[in-house]
């Protein structure tokens, strides 16, 4: 079985700093568009979810092997835990579209507001703390499609680039 491995690139043509958020994964949710597999058979076509703020632009998109092609848009409901170390911000692993949904493990900080990133949650006490978040975001679909062999080989590795710049 082949496994698909991705590269992430963020950066600014003319070399400014401006913020902004690029990443990508395999969609590897049991309801998502891969049904939950994390590895592939030859052949396969695999989906990728690339999340980014409103500010970036997916520059370039291209593969050691295969094909790739956009496929889209879709929104994902993501769960993770975000901790505060004797402070009131903490940050979310992808931009959110909506306000995060709240379950403190033990100590609560209070009520926890998205600022404008859209990525950074500020409680409204600062302190130590673990919260279990849920929000939407949305992701670009990106579909790759493996070729059958690579030079004979059916074990095999491809590299997906994307970059992005931002405004």
């Amino acid at each position: 079985m082949g496994s698909a491995t991705i590269r992430v690139q963020f950066g600014n043509p003319d070399g400014t700093g401006a913020e902004g958020h690029l990443s990508a994964e395999v969609d590897t949710r049991e309801d998502g568009l891969n049904e939950g597999r994390q590895s592939f058979e030859p052949g396969a076509s695999v989906a990728i979810l690339v999340y980014r703020s409103d500010n970036v632009t997916v520059s370039r998109v291209d593969c050691s092997a295969g094909s790739i092609r956009a496929g889209g848009q879709t929104t994902v409901s993501l769960e993770e835990d975000v901790t505060f170390g004797d402070e009131s911000e903490a940050t979310l692993r992808v931009p959110a579209l909506t306000a995060p949904g709240v379950r403190w493990f033990g100590r609560s900080l209070g009520a926890l507001v998205l600022q404008a990133d859209r990525m950074t949650l500020r409680a409204a006490e600062k302190g130590v703390a673990v919260a279990r978040v849920t929000y939407q975001a949305r992701a670009d679909v990106y579909r790759l499609k493996s070729p059958a062999s690579i030079d004979g080989e059916t074990d095999f590795s491809i590299v997906v680039f994307i970059g992005g710049v931002s405004a």
